[in-house]
């Protein structure tokens, strides 16, 4: 009975920890202008268009996002390093780079999708869901074949 919770109770904190992985949002995105180029952003580091960045409101600094653009299915993956954007129709704002590489320069706005990228702490669990196999080195027990064998 007691393993019985154990494993009950380690199920739901995984099932709880993983949750936030699946989180996705959908609406407009822009992208910051040229001339945004070398401000400082919000997190204390200088902007820079070539950068793949973004800025999100909710999101803390360093998460790892990834920005589809539904209209032509094109992804980009951008780190977080500023607040914003400040308009309440979009939900993200992405660096010069990511823009082109999404495709909506032109455009200017665009329909996307963002995801949550795991990072290095968020993938800790991994051992508790898909747990290591044991492995023997079964080298050691092997005897030493004679090359020459006297008669």
């Amino acid at each position: 009975m007691a393993n019985l919770m154990r494993f009950l109770s380690l199920s739901i904190l995984v099932w709880f920890s993983l949750d936030g992985l699946h989180a996705q949002e959908e609406g407009l995105a822009s992208y910051y202008h040229k001339r945004f180029h070398g401000k400082v952003s919000s997190s204390g580091r200088i902007h820079d268009a070539e950068e793949l960045v973004a800025a999100h409101r909710t999101h803390p600094f360093g998460t790892f996002l990834r920005v589809t653009n539904l209209s032509n299915l094109k992804s980009v993956i951008v780190c977080v390093t500023d607040r914003g954007p400040r308009r309440k129709s979009r939900i993200i704002d992405v660096s010069y780079s990511a823009a082109e590489l999404l495709g909506f320069i032109s455009k200017g706005i665009e329909k996307v999708r963002v995801e949550v990228v795991p990072g290095i702490p968020d993938l800790r669990y991994l051992d508790l869901i898909y747990p290591k196999m044991p492995y023997l080195d079964a080298a050691k027990f092997r005897s030493a074949i004679p090359y020459r064998m006297d008669y």
